[in-house]
Order: C-alpha cells, then structure tokens, then sequence
C-alpha cells in the first residue's frame, strides 16, 4: 500500500495564519474587535463592550493594543447624554481586515471545491 501524501495546504490557511500570527490579532477578543469595526467602520464603546463581553479595562486594554498597530483610532464624542467614546477602523485595519476576510473566502471556496470534488469521486466509485 502507498505511503499517504498529505494534500497541499488549501489556499488562503497560510495567509489566515500570517495575519492571525501578528502580535496584535493573537487575542479572539482583539480579532472579534477588529471584524466588527470592519464590518460597521464604527461602533461606541458601549456596543464593544456588550459584543466582546468583557470589562471595561479589559477592553480598554485591547482597544490600546489594536491602536498602537495602528488599526484603530478612538475619539471622544460629546452627545446630548454626555461624553462618548467611538471607535473606528484605520486604512491600516481596514488592509488587515480585507486581508483576513479575503484569506477565509478563499480557502472556504477551496474547501466547498474539495467537498464537492469528493462527492463526484465518491458517486463514481459507486456506481
């Protein structure tokens, strides 16, 4: 019997991890952060606490490390309610975000491929 060969690595898993290895993104919270304010370009400080569910300075200490990357900048607001904080997403973030998000559509693309080629090999060797 032959020696199993492993697969190639499917396309876009090298540049998930790449961007998932960068000092600031090694945290869910700081990449559940990020996909937000992709996804939004802003959000208060209010809303990021209740989606991350995490405490006040815990979050504040993410919000600091995304910063100091440079994918976040955050601005006090001055409301009718009194002083708010919004957070929004840099061009550096937004690089990074399109960078992550394009990785993961492609190597779902490549996986739902594999899938469906697996089930076309599999239909022939029934039959």
């Amino acid at each position: 019997m032959p020696p199993e060969t492993e697969a190639p690595a499917a396309p876009g898993l090298r540049t998930v991890g790449d961007v998932l290895l960068q000092d600031p993104l090694r945290n869910s919270v700081r990449v559940l952060i990020l996909l937000s304010l992709g996804i939004n370009r802003q959000l208060g400080f209010p809303e990021l606490l209740e989606l991350t569910g995490t405490s006040k300075g815990s979050l504040s200490h993410h919000l600091e490390q995304l910063a100091a990357a440079g994918y976040v900048e955050s601005r006090m607001v001055f409301t009718l309610g009194g002083p708010r904080i919004r957070v929004e997403i840099t061009a550096r973030g937004r690089e990074v975000y399109e960078s992550l998000t394009g990785a993961l559509a492609r190597l779902g693309r490549a996986s739902a491929s594999a899938g469906t080629a697996q089930g076309s090999a599999a239909g022939l060797s029934q039959g």
